[in-house]
């Protein structure tokens, strides 16, 4: 097979994978992405997440390519949490080829408001009715734990970047010992028509910290990107209805690709990083977003 034929250059196959936040949303379209194409997915998320359920889902999307997943319980809000996602994996694996540090939250104004109608007096005690807590907890989530995630496990992405492979070349020439953080497109404009503040900041400070790991990584060549999704249905981003907790309405529509994000979409961008097609991308981000950051203040 010719080193450029899509059965290698996106080949994920007998890779070990971490997806933090892999029970729904985002996070499981990438798993399953991973597993359909024969990669070993260790799945985390909340202890009330359906973990087994997930996991019997996965193992059965990847039994045509050989993919199997694991799930188990995470906390991401502490170092303690985080330490302990590390100490599981080095009783399963000696080495981590992908990390996906997927998990995210949203924390709007528990005093909401039409933000592009409201008076000063009702927009101001919206953005105020914000709490200290929620903010810390969406740093802890979106933020921090990207960063202790990630130094926590360099040790295994670096062993598998080592690795001499069957053709004589180190696994980081064919893209193993790569981390992807998921951002997202709220950190690339400054959105007025929803009010998405500590989650925009958050994710703002995470596409900055893509190029801050890499930068400390790059003597191992552990790669570091960043995924910056769109509009993509999620249990957090619920979409389409126009009502209750789907405050984008009908914004889907008027994207330039006149609709949300799917499966393909990110699993597609995410095998590209992850593979030897993507061994040459390091500190980098991607906007999965059909257009939608090309408006300028988030607005069409």
């Amino acid at each position: 097979m010719a080193s450029t034929e899509v059965g290698n250059l996106f080949s994920v196959k007998g890779r070990v994978a971490l997806v933090t936040g892999g029970t729904s949303g985002i996070g499981l379209m990438i798993a399953k992405g991973l597993v359909a194409n024969g990669a070993k997915v260790y799945v985390c998320g909340l202890e009330s997440d359906p973990i087994k359920e997930v996991e019997a889902t996965l193992n059965d999307h990847g039994k045509a390519s050989g993919g199997t997943a694991v799930g188990f319980p995470c906390d991401l809000t502490s170092k303690h949490g985080v330490e302990a996602i590390s100490l599981f994996l080095r009783t399963q694996e000696s080495h981590l080829d992908i990390l996906i540090s997927n998990a995210g939250i949203r924390r709007d104004p528990p005093q909401s408001c039409d933000v592009l109608t409201a008076p000063l007096a009702e927009l101001q005690a919206s953005l105020w009715s914000s709490s200290y807590s929620d903010w810390n907890l969406s740093f802890q989530v979106n933020t921090m734990a990207h960063y202790f995630l990630s130094v926590a496990l360099v040790d295994l992405l670096a062993a598998v970047g080592d690795a001499i492979m069957p053709d004589g070349t180190k696994g980081k020439d064919h893209g193993r010992g790569v981390v992807v953080v998921t951002s997202s497109i709220a950190s690339l404009h400054n959105a007025t028509n929803v009010d998405m503040m500590s989650y925009a900041t958050t994710k703002a400070a995470t596409d900055h910290l893509v190029a801050l790991l890499a930068s400390k990584f790059a003597r191992w060549y552990v790669r570091v990107c960043g995924i910056n999704p769109g509009f993509v249905p999620s249990n957090m981003n619920p979409m389409g209805t126009g009502a209750g907790a789907d405050i984008f309405g009908d914004l889907v529509q008027k994207v330039p690709a006149k609709r949300a994000g799917s499966m393909d979409d990110l699993a597609g961008v995410v095998l590209f990083l992850v593979s030897k097609a993507g061994a040459y991308v390091d500190g980098r981000s991607i906007a999965i977003d059909g257009g939608r950051t090309l408006f300028a203040n988030g607005q069409i």
